[in-house]
């Protein structure tokens, strides 16, 4: 079966008018006509008595009961009454012994009236009706009694009207009324088509379903984003939260809906663009720690005034961590951090052979120490001419010296200074990371034997890095997902370093390759040949 087809809002109400109208005049019709037709029953019924209260008291009407005129002369008289009144269908008039002395059809005078109606007439009863149908027809009828000059009754006179003159006036009342709600339609569709067209314009011109729909279609976008909005209006409520921003902020988007903005986030200082009103691009939310977050702010205005305020939020954390280890800099900046660690620790051994008497043995600390930090940087400086790959070295034999680990790097290692290979931070991104995840391996790891070795070695038409450890090798199960983003066995938000160094190797068209064996070691071969490495253009 087809879906209904839904009504468009200029139908709909076109089609409220009518049933309020029909209704209406449906109530009105039933509640008018009884109230019309009763007050034309009692309005009637007081003709209809007075007019036999009046032919009664006739003098021409009484001498012919009497005898002192004639009936012709009373039929002529009372024809010419009833022609000439309209509310009035026929007349009769009776003596004592209900023996009718006039009817408009003459064959019926001198029989006798079959109806007992007139019965409180001759007994001389005040002018009444009744419903009692006459020998013409009559349904409805006035009686009253004739009175001689002495007061004493000599006869009746019945004035009637048909149901046909009552069915008239109802029918009359019906069209006049069922006029008034025709027209009282046709004014109510033009009304509500001026108001369709008015509803129309203030919904944009959609239809109230397809707007709603989609309202809640760019809802559920809004709420799809990545990105976080927030929304306040002119008196700092939220109206507006998505789950973006109500996950970087930590705050519950059902109940923070409707609340001032300073009693769920006190530190929040986007109110600040309701007193400038001057939009604000890239600030930092310093109120956010370990998130590293900018923010969009912008005015809202509605028909020139300022109305509110929107924020959109921009979680920067994974972006520039990736950031970081796609350029080599978190390596480069650990390496240095660990670099002026030991530098610091050597000072404090200084200081402390100082301040306990011993200065020459400080003197000969400070010579040892200098001689072996020069020939380990000599020797890596004279190996490696590359200074960030150099720089990366010193840096990370520093950490593994804190760790407890031995790094060194293979005697017979080298690399030319400008070298079109790989540029630097690709260098410093596999190094670093093959490196970092050596060290951190075997700073776990309970033996005593904890060295890692690094192989750099260059000619015409090849280029291969090896970093081994002696670690306790890497499982079974996580050899066949080794480069696949998020395998770790640091934890949850680790695991991007090797699938990073494969991404690099891949777009350099080398080759990697990994051999570990359990309780003796890893080792990561990396090469890359001529014939398939692309020139490096600056």
């Amino acid at each position: 079966m087809p879906a209904q087809v839904k009504r468009s809002i200029r139908a709909q109400l076109m089609w409220m008018n009518l049933i309020i109208v029909t209704v209406s005049v449906a109530l009105s019709l039933a509640g008018t006509l009884y109230l019309t037709l009763r007050g034309e029953q009692e309005s009637l019924d007081k003709n209809l008595i007075n007019s036999a209260c009046i032919l009664s008291q006739v003098p021409l009407v009484r001498d012919a009961l009497t005898g002192s005129a004639s009936f012709e002369e009373l039929a002529d008289f009372l024809d010419a009454a009833t022609t000439h009144t309209s509310d009035i269908d026929l007349i009769l008039v009776g003596d004592l012994n209900a023996r009718l002395c006039y009817a408009p059809d003459r064959t019926l005078i001198g029989s006798q009236y079959t109806g007992t109606a007139q019965a409180g007439a001759l007994a001389g009863i005040p002018p009444y009706t009744s419903n009692e149908t006459g020998p013409m027809g009559s349904d409805h009828s006035a009686y009253a009694p004739i009175l001689d000059t002495n007061g004493d009754v000599i006869g009746f006179v019945i004035v009637g009207i048909y149901l046909r003159s009552m069915t008239q006036v109802a029918v009359t009342t019906a069209l006049r009324l069922i006029l008034m709600g025709a027209l009282a339609a046709v004014l109510g569709s033009l009304l509500a088509l001026r108001l369709s067209r008015r509803i129309k314009q203030s919904l944009l011109g959609y239809e109230p379903d397809a707007l709603a729909k989609r309202f809640h279609q760019r809802e559920d976008i809004l709420d799809a984003l990545e990105e976080g909005i927030l929304a306040i209006d002119r008196d700092s409520k939220i109206i507006f939260l998505n789950s973006s921003a109500a996950q970087m902020l930590s705050l519950d988007q059902d109940t923070c809906l409707n609340q001032p903005l300073h009693a769920v986030y006190p530190r929040s200082t986007l109110d600040r663009i309701l007193r400038t009103g001057k939009a604000e691009y890239n600030v930092s939310m310093r109120s956010l720690k370990h998130v590293h977050v900018l923010a969009d702010r912008l005015p809202v205005y509605e028909n020139g005034r300022l109305a509110g305020a929107v924020s959109i939020f921009r979680n920067r954390t994974e972006v520039t961590r990736l950031a970081d280890d796609l350029t080599g800099v978190r390596h480069m900046v650990d390496a240095m951090r660990s670099y002026t660690h030991e530098f610091m620790n050597k000072l404090h051994v200084i200081l402390g052979l100082l301040q306990i008497g011993q200065p020459d043995r400080a003197q000969q600390y400070i010579m040892d120490t200098t001689r072996i930090q020069q020939e380990a940087v000599g020797r890596i400086m004279n190996q490696i001419k590359e200074p960030s790959v150099a720089a990366l070295l010193v840096g990370k034999t520093s950490r593994a010296n804190e760790l407890g680990v031995r790094l060194t790097l293979d005697r017979e290692s080298a690399l030319s200074e400008g070298a079109d290979w790989l540029p630097a931070d690709a260098y410093v991104t596999i190094l670093g990371n093959l490196i970092e995840n050596a060290i951190e391996e075997l700073s776990r790891s309970p033996r005593s034997n904890k060295e890692v070795t690094v192989s750099i070695r260059e000619d015409g038409e090849n280029l291969l890095l090896c970093v081994e450890d002696t670690g306790p090798g890497i499982s079974g199960d996580l050899k066949g997902q080794l480069f696949q983003r998020g395998a770790s066995t640091k934890g949850k938000g680790r695991g991007t370093g090797l699938s990073l160094v494969q991404e690099i190797v891949e777009a350099y068209h080398g080759e990697i390759r990994v051999e570990s064996e359990s309780g003796v070691g890893t080792s990561f071969f990396i090469s890359f040949r001529r014939e398939t490495a692309p020139a490096i253009k600056e």
